[in-house]
């Protein structure tokens, strides 16, 4: 019997969502997929950026070939020549031998600098110039070696703001800004965060409705890399299914979120009592007393609230 043919990755494997701002933008970027453009990723620390551009690699024309990252913030700027571009032995004391910098490694494959805007004007200036010409030269070389790769680049800081203070140049920002897509925050994907507990936790462990009610209020101020910390932490801590005593997230959290209004006034309590009756492992009368109310009311909001 002829084996079934294996299909192409999609942007939907990567990305299961029901959020209307998500889906517009890997629409988005399914029509570039193919499509020698720089991608520009814009979004608050932690909200997937490196994971849309792994997966736009996988998913195009591209994906047999390599994927190299580049953490702008990680690599000193004495380095940042010899990692980006490499160089020739004999170029300085500890070049031994010739060194292949990431973009040569890259081949016709996919670079992604990540966090581009923590490179100083100077390098962001040699950046430029091999994007514009297609081509580099390796450290203490003359040797002209042409740069192939699809770039894609990251950003968690505000544009306007350091192109305004000129610590971020315009010409490379019109250079990588011909496709910008910004990745929401996790707190405007409250729908999508069933779906990555059930990705982030396995099949082997379940999260109970309470902890799950729990996980979607929260702000998530750190995103899904939050998420995925504060889940990989309740599972080592916990055994058997999740509960609610497996992620203390912290009260001030709610109520920052709140003060910025992404929480009304009833969510807000409710979390808050949710919290309350956690601690107290549902003693209705300890928990009416640290809310000040009386357990009558307590148990009136309980069921309001839909509080197990």
């Amino acid at each position: 019997m002829p084996s079934r043919k294996r299909r192409d990755p999609r942007l939907s494997d990567f990305f299961r969502t029901r959020v209307p701002a998500l889906r517009n933008l890997l629409q988005t970027v399914g029509k570039v997929l193919d499509h020698d453009v720089p991608i520009l990723i814009r979004g608050e620390s932690g909200t997937g950026k490196d994971r849309l551009a792994q997966a736009i690699h996988a998913c195009s024309v591209r994906r047999e070939k390599p994927f190299v990252e580049i953490d702008c913030p990680s690599i000193p700027v004495e380095l940042f020549e010899s990692e980006i571009f490499g160089h020739e032995k004999g170029t300085f004391t500890d070049a031994h031998a010739r060194k292949l910098g990431k973009l040569e490694a890259a081949g016709e494959g996919t670079v992604y600098f990540d966090e581009i805007s923590a490179l100083t004007p100077p390098l962001q200036a040699k950046l430029l110039r091999a994007l514009q010409e297609k081509s580099f030269t390796r450290l203490g070389g003359n040797d002209v070696v042409p740069f192939k790769a699809r770039v894609i680049v990251s950003t968690s800081a505000d544009i306007e703001t350091i192109l305004a203070a000129g610590t971020f140049r315009r010409d490379l920002f019109y250079r990588i800004n011909v496709v910008t897509v910004t990745m929401p925050p996790l707190r405007e994907r409250a729908e999508d965060i069933p779906a990555l507990v059930a990705e982030f936790v396995g099949r082997r462990r379940k999260v109970d409705d309470e902890a799950m009610s729990l996980l979607t209020a929260h702000p998530w101020p750190g995103n899904v890399r939050e998420l995925r910390n504060v889940l990989e932490r309740g599972v080592l801590v916990s055994e058997g299914n999740l509960t609610a005593d497996a992620f203390p997230l912290q009260a001030q959290e709610l109520v920052a979120a709140a003060a910025r209004g992404e929480w009304s006034l009833e969510r807000l309590e409710a979390a808050y009592i949710r919290e309350v009756l956690r601690a107290t492992r549902s003693n209705f009368s300890r928990a009416a007393e640290i809310l000040g109310i009386n357990r009558k009311t307590l148990l009136e909001k309980r069921r309001k609230y839909g509080i197990e």
